[in-house]
């Protein structure tokens, strides 16, 4: 008879303990926040997109993030801070690109 009144209290202490999960908050209108707030990622709880953070950076920046988020941005190797054209070449007897 203990043995099962300890158990039982043991069941009942334990679901006491036991936190109920929580929903992450949500946007509850993604339409009128991306409307209100067109910088701000709908998906990622409002976090500022990269355009948004780019914003106060000179207008280079943003220029050549948009030629390489495009697929416009030409092909150059970045090898110790010195740009090389991918398809001409030739160092150390190995070619880049």
């Amino acid at each position: 008879m203990t043995s099962i009144r300890t158990i039982a209290v043991a069941a009942l202490l334990s679901m006491m303990a036991a936190a109920p999960a929580l929903a992450q908050e949500a946007i509850q209108e993604p339409g009128a926040f991306a409307f209100y707030y067109p910088n701000l990622d709908v998906l990622n709880g409002g976090a500022p997109t990269p355009a948004y953070r780019m914003e106060g950076m000179p207008p280079s920046v943003m220029q050549n993030y948009n030629e390489r988020e495009s697929g416009l941005g030409g092909t150059n190797v970045w090898h110790h801070g010195r740009t090389h054209h991918a398809s001409s070449v030739t160092h150390e007897g190995r070619r880049h690109g």
